[in-house]
Parts: structure tokens; sequence; C-alpha cells
């Protein structure tokens, strides 16, 4: 018998298609199989992921208050004024609930708050406050703000009309908050209103300025009445 020497082209093409056709042996597996202990995971759920039956929401809803910084409150607070989205005002404070402003301390009543958030809103529509200090000391929260404000409407009384007097207004603020539960329990409120009169066109005077005003032409055109004429 002859044995006919392959030429080296010819002995690779052959390997090359014996090879093939291990490849496409519909016998040989096309994945490796699982190994016989392997769990998975259920499908559509990552893992430490809440129950499907548990929204997001309901998650911060069941968080306790308490968990919060400190200062969570009153930073709500605040942005309450500069959004003018009343919303939270039913859930952040707890009752029985005080503010003290200009030396007297009163229940808080929230219809009367929310109708002042929203008068100053409409007489400055960019009102805007600003935090600039926060300190947090056991359950108190002592804020320094800057606020301003274009002057759009008549905010005080005996203040000039804000056509004739467009300005932007600028003043400072001080507040504390007593956080009780996690919510707000007392407000101390301290602001520069005088700033804001005088910059809303109010004129400052003393007594005598007053009585010398009365006495000129344009007493008319003042805030304060002319004296009744002496018997």
């Amino acid at each position: 018998m002859k044995f006919v020497k392959l030429a080296p082209a010819v002995l690779a093409l052959t390997m090359l298609s014996q090879h093939l056709v291990v490849a496409q042996d519909p016998a040989q597996p096309s994945t490796p199989a699982k190994p016989p202990n392997a769990t998975t995971e259920p499908t559509g759920q990552a893992i430490g992921a809440a129950p499907p039956s548990q929204s997001k929401g309901e998650l911060a809803e069941n968080q306790s208050s308490e968990s919060q910084p400190m200062d969570s409150m009153p930073r709500k607070y605040v942005e309450m004024w500069n959004t003018g989205d009343l919303h939270p005002i039913a859930t952040m404070f707890t009752y029985p609930v005080f503010i003290t402003f200009h030396g007297q301390k009163k229940f808080l009543d929230t219809g009367t708050l929310a109708k002042v958030i929203m008068s100053w809103r409409k007489s400055m529509p960019d009102l805007n406050f600003k935090i600039e200090d926060t300190i947090v000391q056991r359950d108190r929260v002592a804020m320094r703000l800057t606020f301003t404000g274009s002057y759009k409407e008549r905010l005080f009384a005996e203040t000039a009309a804000p056509e004739a007097t467009p300005r932007k207004i600028h003043a400072l603020e001080m507040l504390m908050f007593q956080i009780r539960d996690g919510k707000i329990a007392e407000i101390w409120d301290d602001y520069d209103e005088l700033a804001m009169r005088l910059q809303m066109g109010a004129v400052w005077r003393s007594n005598q300025e007053l009585g010398a005003c009365s006495c000129k032409p344009d007493a008319a055109s003042t805030s304060v009445p002319s004296p009744a004429p002496q018997p």
C-alpha cells in the first residue's frame, strides 16, 4: 500500500473542518450547566430592595421624624416662605405651638400664619430668605437669615405706594425654634421691620419734626393729622 504525503496546507484545512463539525454538534451544550446547588435571585427585584407592596413614599412616611436632622423642620419652614407652598404647614408643628414676636408670646394660628405668608409674597413676589448661619443645641435651632424682595404692593400702613418707590427690599432676621418629637413646638422671631418700612418709603420723624410738618401747607400729604385747634 502506498501512502500519499499530504501537503501542509491540505492537512491544515482537514483539521479545521473537523473542528467545525465538533463545534456544531447538537450534542455539545452551548452554555455550561449550572452547579446542582446553585440558586437564583427573583427577577425584577434588586437585593435589599423594599417588597413590591411597599413604595418609597410609604417608606419615607414610616420613618420616625425624630431620626431626621434637628434643623429639618426649621428649613422646611423657611422654604415655605420662599415658595408659597403651604401644604407642609399642616404637618410641621406639634401642638400646642407658640410664637414670640415683638416681645409677645402667643399661640400660633396656622391659618393666620398662612395669610401672613401670602400677604408678604403678594407684596414681594420674589421674596427670598437665605439662611446664613445655623446653630443647633439640644432641642433648639437658631438661624441668622437675610431676605430680599422687589416691592410691588403696600405691606405696611403709612408707607409709600410701590409705584412711587420701585426698589429692592433687603433686611435681616433672627429665628429660633424649639423642636419636640421632630416638629416645631415654638418659634422666636425678630426681624428688622424698621429697615423694611424705611425701604418701603416710610419716613422716621421725631416729635419736633412732626410738629413742624403740621404747620406747613403740605401737612395734608403727611400720614400724621394736624393737631386740633385750641378753643
